[in-house]
Order: C-alpha cells, then sequence, then structure tokens
C-alpha cells in the first residue's frame, strides 16, 4: 500500500480523497493546501494531517507518494521536487502546459527510477469508452476511418461549482475548457488512433456566461491516416457524445453527467446487419480505478495503461492546439 499525500484540497482534490476512501491500496495520510480554513474539517472528517507545505510532506520519510492537483502552472516545478525526494508521483491533467516542460518532468521521474508515472485521464476507465476500445481493438469496426467527441459542461459558470480564478486564466488554462475537457478527450483519442500528425483548431467566444473563449473545435489528421474531430463548449449543459466510425460499424459512447454524479451511460454499435444495439453501463468509480492502476505498477506490481509516451504527446497535442487557435492554420503535432 502507498501512503500518499493529496496536494491541493479544492473541489477536485477532495473529490480524491473521497473516491479513495476504501481504498486498500493508497492510504491518504497528509494533505497540504493554501486554504487551511477550508481544508482542516475535510481533513478531520477523512482521518489525515493537513498543512500548508509541500516541503514538509517530501522531507517526511512515512509518505510514499503524492497526488497533484494543484494549478497547472504549479506541476513541472512540484514534479521536480518530488522526483528529487523519491517520492511516486499521481500528477492531474494537463501534466504540464508546454512539451518542453513534460519532457524535464518525465526525464527526472525517468533518472529517478520510478517504474510508473500517474495522470488524472480517468476516463479511460468509464466502463462505456472501455467498451468502444474493446471493439475498436477487437476488429469489430473494422478499418478505423473517423473518431469525433462534442463534449461540454457549465460546471464553471455554477455559483455552486464556481472554478477558482486560475482554471478562467488563460495562461493557465487556455482555450476555455481544452485542460478541463479537451485533454480528456485527446488522450483518449491517442489510445484509439495513434499519435496525431498535424491539427486545426478554431477557437470563439459566444457566451458571456464565460470570460474569453468559450468554445474550442479542433480538426485532427492521424499517423494512421485516421480522421477526427472535437468540440467542447464551457456554457451548454452537460452533454458527452464520442463516437468511432469503421468500414464495418459504428459506436457511439455517451454519458449523462461528469464523473463527479454517479449516472449510468450507454454505448449504442451498429454494424453491417444494420441492427442498433445499446448497452446500459453502471457508473464505476474511474478515479480510483486509475489511481489504484498506477500505485500496483508504481510498486512494479502490474502495468499501466498510461506509457510516458501518452502523457508527452498529449501535451504536445495541448500545445498545438492552441498555437493553432492563435494562428488559424494548421499546425503539425512534432
Amino acid at each position: 500500500m502507498l501512503n500518499a499525500a493529496v496536494i491541493g484540497l479544492g473541489w477536485w482534490g477532495k473529490q480524491i480523497v473521497t473516491c479513495l476512501a476504501d481504498s486498500d491500496r493508497i492510504a491518504v495520510r497528509r494533505g497540504v493546501d493554501v486554504n487551511l480554513d477550508d481544508a482542516r474539517g475535510f481533513a478531520a472528517v477523512h482521518g489525515f494531517d493537513v498543512g500548508d507545505s509541500y516541503d514538509d510532506v517530501l522531507a517526511d520519510d512515512d509518505i510514499d507518494a503524492v497526488i497533484l492537483v494543484t494549478p497547472h502552472a504549479l506541476h513541472e516545478e512540484q514534479v521536480l521536487a518530488a522526483a528529487a525526494a523519491g517520492k511516486q508521483i499521481f500528477c492531474e491533467k494537463p501534466f504540464a502546459l508546454s512539451s518542453e516542460a513534460a519532457q524535464r518532468m518525465l526525464t527526472a521521474c525517468h533518472d529517478a527510477g520510478l517504474k510508473a508515472v500517474g495522470i488524472g485521464h480517468e476516463r479511460r476507465f468509464e466502463p462505456a469508452l472501455e467498451a468502444l476500445k474493446t471493439h475498436l481493438d477487437g476488429g469489430d469496426f473494422g478499418t478505423l476511418i473517423h473518431i469525433e467527441c462534442n463534449w461540454s459542461h457549465n460546471n464553471f459558470t455554477k455559483a455552486a461549482t464556481a472554478a477558482s480564478s486560475w482554471r478562467k486564466d488563460a495562461k493557465q488554462a487556455p482555450l476555455g475548457t481544452l485542460t478541463a475537457l479537451g485533454v480528456h478527450i485527446t488522450d483518449y483519442f491517442q489510445s484509439l488512433a495513434g499519435p496525431v500528425a498535424r491539427l486545426r483548431a478554431v477557437a470563439n467566444s459566444r457566451s458571456d456566461l464565460f470570460p474569453g473563449n468559450d468554445v474550442v473545435t479542433v480538426q485532427f489528421s492521424f499517423e494512421s491516416g485516421v480522421t477526427g474531430f472535437m468540440c467542447n463548449i464551457a456554457t451548454t449543459p452537460f452533454h458527452s457524445a464520442i463516437k468511432v466510425f469503421g468500414d464495418k460499424g459504428w459506436g457511439e459512447a455517451r454519458e449523462n453527467s461528469n464523473v463527479d454524479i454517479p449516472e449510468p451511460a450507454t454505448l449504442t454499435t451498429r454494424w453491417l446487419d444494420e441492427e442498433l444495439t445499446t448497452q446500459t453501463f453502471a457508473s464505476q468509480n474511474v478515479v480510483k480505478a486509475n489511481l489504484e492502476q498506477w500505485a500496483d505498477a508504481a510498486e512494479g506490481k502490474g502495468g499501466y495503461r498510461f506509457t510516458p509516451d501518452h502523457l508527452l504527446h498529449n501535451v504536445e497535442i495541448l500545445q498545438a492546439i492552441v498555437a493553432s487557435a492563435e494562428t488559424g492554420e494548421e499546425v503539425a503535432v512534432r
């Protein structure tokens, strides 16, 4: 079992602690947050110590791992410090905001002998999305032709769940919900179609309910020859549809709520016989599933479905989307 410290106890940091409450592989022993008045009560309920010093956690020999749930701009410094301290590392997405930073972070983790670096892309563990990928990997869709996603939510416009100011800062969270939603999709896309070769992005501001760009759309050309499309909107109520098209069939996975709300998802498929089939998948604790698979891999007890190349390439895609949206031109990803 890993004894872990959760760094950052805002909305999502608390979600992670709650999701790990019954884990037999990760025990949350410490927490760090700049807002101790808000964090102390939560920490007391969940039975761990809380403070405001990351350095104290890194110096604690009883802590095996850090789970970083902090502003994106802090990830590089915190990962480098944790690697130097010999801690196992799980980092929320996006891993970094530039490929150069991501490479430095991954090099430090490799040099520190870490067997796996965790990343907060729990969407790969969603049952409907796992089933969609299983059909693809099994050849049921035939030759993969095109993938697409429309995924939106208005969480950042609600008073009860208003995002911290840094999540609406164009420098720390460029292009609206790209770093909140889009990077989940680009990660899942690369798990389906492989690396992205080129892309073209368009960002726009359509609603005064969200500051700056509330819409981002991206056209993808993958090295495999597959094409793709993604749209994220920061003001439309929750909508999630991920589609795969092949020459033997198509599949559409639809979710009804964000990962923190336990609602079922569906997968609809259609094959060459024209019959439509819809399966319903009960909600699962995918945050826990991701973290526990990472914990096992970190301790040498199994594999982790995210490789260092996946982490790096998803940052390369993020960087390319931002660059393309600025110029309006197609951008080579690597």
